[in-house]
């Protein structure tokens, strides 16, 4: 019950943020509609989906930071606190507010752009890029990019949230604490990943793209890594923010 309580306020707290880059995302697109007989296929691609989906997942790092950072500056850190709840379940319904509503707007960046440039220009697409035949392997290499994109996002909030936490730690100079413990993460991640990567590579591979060339396999053994990096940290971050930091 606690952790849904804190999941629907987070949720409540972040979703203005979402909504208003969502309508953002839809009035560009619209704007590229008009712009399209003006501009190349590739510029409207960039504008209209490789940039919201860089902004968005940008803006729920810092919203990750953020939701930190309003607990201390507010003081409502002594109540999650005196919850009786664990510290990294606090932490994770934070994490599942970002992502649910991360989730909910890359599914519209999708769907703005297809009931607008796509199906303004479907036939032109459809015959230059023969989109319906290689439909499966699309679908499949959408699926894997979805899947690394989010898990790598997921990443970024976790490390960015042990790294606020670790800044709390100290009393002064919290910024370079903060600075040096989000580089060291990432240090520690870069090194230890090919070392576990290497003990899982029993894992089945995983097929990604279409047949024959199209196609490769690739080992699942860093996306089981990462995932388990993800968890740990999570604990991690759940244990300083229950036990040591000084509030």
């Amino acid at each position: 019950m606690a952790f849904r309580n804190l999941f629907r306020k987070e949720l409540k707290s972040a979703w203005p943020l979402y909504g208003v880059f969502s309508v953002a995302v839809l009035l560009m697109d619209f704007f590229l509609l008009f712009k399209r007989n003006l501009w190349d296929d590739s510029v409207l691609t960039i504008l209209s989906l490789l940039l919201p989906y860089i902004f968005i997942a940008t803006i729920t790092i810092g919203v990750g930071y953020y939701q930190l950072h309003t607990e201390w500056r507010s003081n409502s850190i002594y109540l999650l606190l005196s919850l009786p709840v664990r510290g990294w379940k606090v932490l994770a319904a934070k994490l599942a507010a970002t992502i649910t509503l991360l989730i909910g707007v890359m599914l519209w960046i999708a769907a703005s752009f297809s009931v607008t440039l796509l199906i303004a220009e479907w036939d032109k697409w459809h015959t230059d890029y023969e989109v319906l035949s290689f439909k499966p392997e699309l679908l499949n290499l959408l699926l894997y990019s979805f899947l690394l994109y989010v898990s790598t996002t997921v990443f970024a909030v976790v490390v960015v949230q042990f790294a606020f936490l670790c800044g709390q730690l100290v009393a002064r100079l919290k910024w370079l604490v903060v600075l040096i413990a989000f580089v060291t993460a990432l240090w520690a991640t870069l090194r230890v990943s090919p070392f576990l990567s290497a003990l899982l590579s029993f894992t089945p591979d995983i097929w990604i793209g279409g047949e024959g060339q199209d196609g490769s396999f690739v080992q699942s053994g860093p996306f089981i890594v990462l995932a388990l990096i993800i968890v740990g940290l999570t604990w991690l971050n759940g244990y300083i923010f229950e036990r040591e930091v000084e509030v």
